[in-house]
């Protein structure tokens, strides 16, 4: 593949401090911008002219480009530890997750430079590591539930393009990569295209639920995003009269309460499916 590259200008000391090191490390981020064309020349272009926070990273991967904005010998601000070895002696990959992108191309490209990196700077398999590793944060969020396997796929021979490992089909959590029945439910419960793989559009449906329903917003389908959209609903009546719509198992009680309070003599609760 071509490296292309757009160097953060020089007079850019905020994000391009020209602090000369040597690689002995590679971290690997992603961007967590699921925006549409947020994609590898979108995050250059946007260290190129100026990131209004104090972060940089020196190369971009989407599914179809790379684009590398630091050079190897110089320090970018990604890991998230100061002076930190992380910092000061690891080059940072950043990986594209935009919705309208292929997460498992963008993965392989980045595997392809992994692989150039470590051979170009002689850096070992030990040493590629995720930004979980300098910070402690959830980085790179996906990535990180298969860790393992990802670097299984940077030691494999041969084609660029690895075999690609999902999560087993009807087990939680589910993320970027999971296939299956559950998948398929999410899908047809967010109301949209629901062929059972997890993509970065199921990603970016699960991120707006969980952001309207006051969720944590990771992307990801655990024990809590999942009772959240599938817990049993009701349908309150009240002498005949609908008193709640849609409402949830804990609390019809109260909305019975209410009714038994007023003395009404007739309270119907139909499950809603």
């Amino acid at each position: 593949m071509e490296i292309k590259q757009l160097f953060i200008p020089k007079s850019n000391t905020k994000t391009r401090p020209g602090i000369k090191m040597i690689p002995r490390y590679i971290t690997i981020h992603e961007t967590d911008n699921t925006a549409a064309g947020a994609d590898a020349e979108a995050h250059a272009r946007l260290q190129y002219n100026g990131n209004d926070r104090e972060a940089s990273w020196h190369y971009t991967v989407d599914d179809h480009e790379i684009w590398q904005s630091i050079p190897d010998d110089e320090v970018a601000w990604h890991a998230g530890d100061g002076r930190g070895t992380g910092n000061m002696e690891s080059l940072a990959i950043e990986i594209c997750v935009n919705a309208d992108g292929d997460f498992e191309r963008a993965k392989a490209n980045a595997i392809w430079l992994i692989r150039q990196l470590m051979d170009k700077h002689g850096i070992p398999i030990e040493r590629v590591v995720p930004h979980q590793h300098w910070s402690g944060k959830n980085c790179p969020r996906h990535i990180l539930t298969y860790w393992n396997t990802f670097i299984n796929q940077i030691k494999s021979e041969g084609a660029i393009m690895p075999e690609i490992t999902y999560h087993n089909d009807n087990e939680l959590p589910l993320s970027l990569g999971s296939k299956g029945e559950l998948v398929k439910q999410v899908q047809q419960r967010l109301g949209i295209t629901a062929d059972g793989y997890y993509g970065p559009k199921t990603k970016a449906a699960v991120e707006a639920y969980q952001k309207q329903y006051g969720l944590k917003v990771d992307g990801i389908v655990g024990q809590e995003t999942w009772h959240s959209l599938f817990r049993p609903t009701y349908r309150v009546e009240v002498e005949g009269k609908v008193v709640l719509d849609t409402v949830y198992s804990d609390k019809i009680a109260e909305a019975v309460k209410k009714a038994v309070d007023s003395e009404v003599k007739e309270i119907k609760i139909y499950p809603r499916s």
